[in-house]
Formats: structure tokens, C-alpha cells, sequence
């Protein structure tokens, strides 16, 4: 008997049962991100006679969502189906549409409380390293596991200042040099000095692409940052007093770095140590952009966010990338995948 042509079926489950939602999928567009934003996520499902309108099963904000793509005869005719697992999500759009009747879910990888992304709180932490200040915050959200690859140097004090809890992890991995990466029942942070020098998943040429953009810049990258910072707990006082007769603490200087292109940073810190932390980790955060790549080829379901991808045969662009983004978008028209990356560099 002859295989199955190539071809990807997705099995969609709410609440992790099956309601009837993989039998109406029209399309699905998923976005596997590295750092900074939540994964994402946008099906859309035909509603014959607008039923979820009416009487029929009612999708609801803050369910959940879990996504699985199986791709049948991939890698050659007959092959065995292999099984890309999008997430588990958060609901937070729903919108309906006609005719013909359709009903578009969005969701994203965060805690079932959307509280995450939308309450501000102030608090501060003294003498705690960021991976403590992480588990105290997924205590608060039942997550679960913390994957950790990185240094975890003690922190002096931090605040929270009226900022939502997505918000203040965020910055406060950016500012240590890690990145963080939240899923529905966990969290990711990594430093990229350790993913960067990880072996190739896949190696792409100039045949596998349906599209690319290749970019390199100078503008908005640094061979070295010049920081001026400030201890507010430090005895090293000027004579200036701020409005309210407050010693103004001294400001220091530092040089992280040379060369011709240098950032100039104003920051406060705990110490040297802290304001050379923080300014090398601007500098490769900043870098990151000086040679981009970005296109569209046949779906690999093993290449993720935070891999590293090769592209060999194309001269200039040749190099070792480490990947910011995947999308798999799915329809009646078939299967792309659309990628984004930076090529690797020497990190302060």
C-alpha cells in the first residue's frame, strides 16, 4: 500500500480534552520566541452555522489551550508522523467572524493568571541572587520547574517598583546578562554564552530557502561602553545635596571595552563588579543586531528558539546563527516555517 503524501494534522485540546476543536481547524500560525516575549499562538476554526455563537460549545478566556502538529511523511513518503508539540497556552483573545463563520482563538505561554502581565507590585529583595527572586515569583503562579544555565551572583538590593511581574523579570535578567523564557507551568532563564557555543541542529543552503533577508549594520553596535553609576547605599558622598538635602551619591566611572563605537551608559549599581555586569551585557544585547539573517523553508520540526542553525554555500552569509524566533504557520495551502537569527559573535 502507498503512503501518505505529505501532509500536517494538528490535534487541538481545551482544557486538555478533545472538545471537537482538531476537526475545525483552518489555520494555525505558532510563534516560538526566545527571550522577552511569551510563545504565541492563533487558530482559527470553522464555525458551521456560527454554532459557538448560538448553543453549542463556548470558548472562554483564561483556558487552556494545548497545540500538537504532527507532519506525515516529512522526511520521505510513508514516514512515520512526526510530533511537534506547540504548548500549552493561556486564551486571552477570542473574536468570531462570518460569513463563512469562523472563530479565531489567540494565547500565549503565561500562568493561567493573566495577573502575570497585567498587575503592577513593589517589593525589595536585599542580599538574593535572580534565581531566588524567580522561584519566589513562580511559587506565586503554582509553576512548577526552572530550567537554570547561568551564574547567580548575589544581588545587594533590587526593587520591584510598581511594575508587573513579566515586566520585572524581564529587566531583571537583561540587566544580569540572561534571558528568560516563560511557559504556561515554568520557566527558562539562560545565559546565551553558554547556548552559543552549543553544536548545529540543522544546516541550511541556498536550496532550502523560499525566501531570505540577509542584513549587517554598524549603526546601534559598540566595540565598548563608557558607564557612569551610583551606589545610593554607599558611603562615598559628594557635597551636592539632592531637593530634599539628601547626600547625592558619587558618581564613578568605568570603561568596559574599546575601541571606536562606545556606549555611553548611566546606571546604578551595587558595585564595580554590578556596573561591569550590566554594561557588558548591554553591549551583546546591542551586538546582537550587526549581522541578522531571517527566511521561510520547510518546516524542521527539531529546530527551536535558542538553537543554533548553519548556513553554508552562500559566500557572505555563511556563518554559525543562533536562532531568535520560529513560526510555524499551518493552512489549506499547506506548511511554512519562517526564521529568524543573529549571527553568533565573541560576547564581552
Amino acid at each position: 500500500m502507498e503512503g501518505r503524501a505529505r501532509r500536517v494534522l494538528a490535534e487541538i485540546l481545551y482544557d486538555g480534552k478533545e472538545v471537537g476543536l482538531s476537526a475545525r481547524v483552518e489555520s494555525i500560525s505558532y510563534t516560538d520566541n526566545d527571550k522577552g516575549r511569551s510563545d504565541e499562538i492563533s487558530v482559527v476554526f470553522c464555525d458551521r452555522n456560527a454554532d459557538w455563537l448560538m448553543k453549542e460549545f463556548i470558548p472562554e478566556k483564561e483556558h487552556d489551550l494545548d497545540v500538537t502538529m504532527y507532519f506525515e511523511s516529512w522526511e520521505h513518503l510513508g514516514a512515520a508522523a512526526l510530533k511537534y508539540h506547540c504548548g500549552n497556552f493561556t486564551i486571552d483573545d477570542i473574536s468570531y467572524s462570518g460569513a463563512p463563520y469562523q472563530c479565531t482563538i489567540k494565547g500565549v505561554s503565561i500562568p493561567a493568571s493573566t495577573d502575570f502581565l497585567t498587575v503592577p507590585k513593589s517589593k525589595t529583595w536585599e542580599q538574593s541572587t535572580v534565581k531566588q527572586i524567580a522561584e519566589e515569583k513562580m511559587s506565586e503562579y503554582g509553576m512548577e520547574t526552572l530550567f537554570w544555565y547561568g551564574d547567580t551572583p548575589v544581588l545587594e538590593k533590587i526593587a520591584q517598583d510598581n511594575q508587573t511581574d513579566s515586566d520585572f523579570l524581564y529587566k531583571l535578567c537583561e540587566d544580569n546578562g540572561l534571558n528568560i523564557k516563560v511557559y504556561k507551568k515554568g520557566l527558562v532563564i539562560f545565559d546565551k554564552k553558554i547556548y552559543e557555543p552549543r553544536g548545529v541542529k540543522k544546516v541550511f543552503t541556498k536550496t532550502d530557502f523560499e525566501s531570505f533577508d540577509w542584513n549587517t549594520t554598524l549603526t546601534g553596535t559598540y566595540t565598548g561602553a563608557h558607564l557612569a553609576y551610583t551606589n545610593p547605599a554607599t558611603k562615598a558622598q559628594t557635597d551636592k545635596k539632592d531637593k530634599n538635602g539628601n547626600p547625592i551619591p558619587k558618581t564613578i566611572d568605568i570603561l568596559v571595552g574599546e575601541g571606536p563605537r562606545i556606549l555611553y551608559m548611566s546606571e546604578k549599581a551595587d558595585s564595580e563588579d554590578d556596573a561591569r555586569r550590566k554594561a557588558a551585557a548591554r553591549i551583546n544585547s546591542e551586538n546582537e543586531k550587526a549581522v541578522t539573517m531571517s527566511f521561510t523553508a520547510m518546516a524542521n520540526v527539531n529546530l527551536f528558539a535558542t538553537d543554533n542553525f548553519e548556513v553554508l554555500g552562500m559566500g557572505r552569509c555563511d556563518g554559525k546563527y543562533y536562532t531568535s524566533s520560529v513560526t510555524h504557520s499551518l493552512s489549506q495551502s499547506g506548511e511554512s516555517m519562517s526564521v529568524e537569527g543573529y549571527k553568533i559573535f565573541d560576547r564581552m
